[in-house]
């Protein structure tokens, strides 16, 4: 990595900290408000809501820590540095997510079964409206960054808000219809926000498995960095292009053949044009190797 990228590496770390610190700031106050309102306004699916922004307390101080350790240079253990962190976290926001579905899904089935349902107070609706607005704000900034600076787990971070509000419109329906004259909409309410969880924790944590396994990236990088090279004066052709990511950043092997009368000096300093050029064209790429093939 070059120090241009390197400091850009820095910065970009830097901000997804400080949005991981909101996330933690954020949903401990919702989590306190929305438990509060399901308490005294008696909503089985506010407090179900109130558990969920309490996972999302967790799952962001899971983030920022991974954040802290994914930052750290690479050293003799970890050659590749400590991006996998980040994938981890994510993977880990995954499972919290199911686990929390699991549990609320439990709750509200336990409360249609036993059939003691009463209207909920016009409190929980509002607290409601509160969650829905303050969470989508909170996804699309978390999101942009998260985009922007290319970290996993920053995203998985704002898809948690996300799931949040999703989960918040249910409750706002149920407790609704409960006020209404249908008290069975609450528990139901509760019901449609673990299943909005159980499915957003599971694209959560296939994303972070599909990393750690090294999936290969979509087809338009692969194309990218072919097209980059071929378009390198002395490069015959490209092949064995493998792209990983580990975190925020991708790692880069590609094979180029040159003529096999070349010099090695020669065949160095193309493989060296090669490398920098693949630095410029594909954002946050953290190490390109590249080795070199005589054409036969």
């Amino acid at each position: 990595m070059n120090i241009a990228n390197s400091k850009q590496n820095h910065e970009d770390f830097k901000l997804a900290e400080k949005w991981a610190i909101y996330g933690v700031v954020g949903n401990i106050i919702l989590t306190a408000l929305k438990a509060l309102a399901g308490i005294v306004g008696h909503s089985g699916a506010m407090v179900a809501d109130s558990i969920h922004s309490a996972s999302d307390i967790f799952a962001s101080a899971v983030v920022y820590v991974s954040l802290k350790i994914a930052k750290k240079p690479a050293d003799e253990c970890h050659p590749y540095g400590h991006g996998k962190a980040e994938a981890i976290s994510t993977a880990i926001v995954g499972i919290m997510l199911l686990a929390a579905g699991v549990t609320i899904m439990k709750t509200a089935i336990d409360t249609i079964r036993r059939g003691s349902m009463e209207a909920p107070g016009i409190i929980a609706l509002y607290a409601a409206i509160l969650s829905i607005v303050t969470k989508e704000i909170m996804y699309r900034l978390t999101y942009k960054v998260g985009k922007k600076i290319n970290s996993p787990s920053t995203i998985a971070n704002a898809m948690d808000h996300r799931s949040d509000a999703f989960s918040s419109i249910a409750t706002f329906a149920g407790i609704g219809g409960a006020i209404l004259g249908f008290p069975i909409m609450d528990p139901i309410a509760g019901g449609m926000v673990a299943l909005f969880i159980l499915k957003m924790g599971f694209d959560i944590l296939k994303d972070a498995v599909n990393q750690i396994m090294d999936s290969a990236p979509e087809d338009e990088k692969i194309s990218i960095i072919k097209e980059t090279a071929l378009g390198i004066s002395g490069v015959e052709d490209a092949h064995g292009i493998r792209v990983r990511q580990s975190g925020s950043h991708y790692l880069v092997d590609l094979d180029i053949c040159v003529d096999k009368d070349m010099t090695l000096n020669k065949a160095h300093e193309i493989a060296d044009v090669v490398r920098s050029n693949i630095y410029n064209v594909i954002d946050k790429t953290y190490e390109v190797r590249v080795h070199v093939d005589p054409m036969k």
